[in-house]
């Protein structure tokens, strides 16, 4: 039974794997490949652990000259980090996911909805968050969960958002478009960690440029809720390893 089920395993390691190389080499709009919760919850924890197996392959070559340059986390990071506990995890695990899934990937399908349904969440985040911090003195864990709320109910509003009508010439783009954002995602949070290093600064953003394609091929084939999930697990770990980097590197 063991055997079997470590069969079982593997195979499906291997089939998700080289689905994702296959739309790597060229990507494609294409109906989902997953037929059932079960394999779709197979293939996110898949692209989860490949996440995860490609951060710590260059976080061992990156580690050499992180010691040496001393790297601490980036300015971004130590102002999430300097929140309570509580709000930390709502940031790194619930919140970031989210918000960065829809601003880089949410669109991906093409559909008009999905860049309706993405504009809107956007729109009501951060147009809601000053006044938020105006207008409610609550805490700041009770501010990131309403404004959360209200960004999902946006896009449930024009939900199922990759349903309809394409953008003209979208098709013949996409690949362009998909291998972009993973570049973009990656690039965009070079800042991470703070070194002064270009190779400490490009080791920490390849290995976010592989994950951005491979959350892009999970929203592709697992569909919003699918590349959000696998996005949030990816950051639990990543999460504590940076609240004990902030540690050793107190302000």
């Amino acid at each position: 039974m063991a055997a079997t089920k470590i069969a079982q395993a593997k195979a499906s390691f291997y089939s998700t794997i080289s689905a994702f190389l296959t739309f790597l080499r060229r990507p494609r709009l294409t109906d989902p490949p997953y037929e059932n919760v079960a394999s779709k919850i197979a293939a996110g924890f898949w692209l989860f652990i490949l996440s995860l197996v490609i951060t710590m392959g260059f976080g061992v070559l990156a580690l050499p000259f992180m010691l040496m340059a001393k790297a601490a986390p980036g300015d971004q990071l130590q102002q999430v980090l300097t929140q309570s506990l509580p709000s930390i995890v709502v940031s790194m695990i619930l919140l970031g996911p989210l918000i960065e899934e829809i601003i880089f990937r949410g669109w991906l399908t093409g559909t008009w909805r999905s860049f309706a349904g993405s504009a809107l969440f956007l729109a009501v985040v951060f147009g809601g968050a000053p006044l938020m911090t105006k207008f409610f003195g609550g805490p700041l864990i009770v501010k990131q969960l309403i404004l959360a709320g209200l960004g999902l109910v946006t896009i449930w509003m024009l939900a199922p958002i990759d349903r309809g009508t394409r953008v003209t010439g979208y098709e013949r783009a996409f690949p362009f478009l998909f291998w972009g954002q993973g570049i973009v995602f990656g690039v965009l949070h070079y800042h991470n960690v703070a070194a002064g290093s270009a190779i400490i600064s490009l080791l920490s953003t390849l290995p976010l440029i592989a994950c951005g394609w491979l959350w892009g091929y999970a929203r592709i084939a697992l569909g919003m809720n699918g590349a959000v999930m696998v996005h949030a697990a990816y950051n639990v770990p990543v999460a504590f390893g940076m609240i004990v980097l902030m540690m050793m590197h107190p302000a």
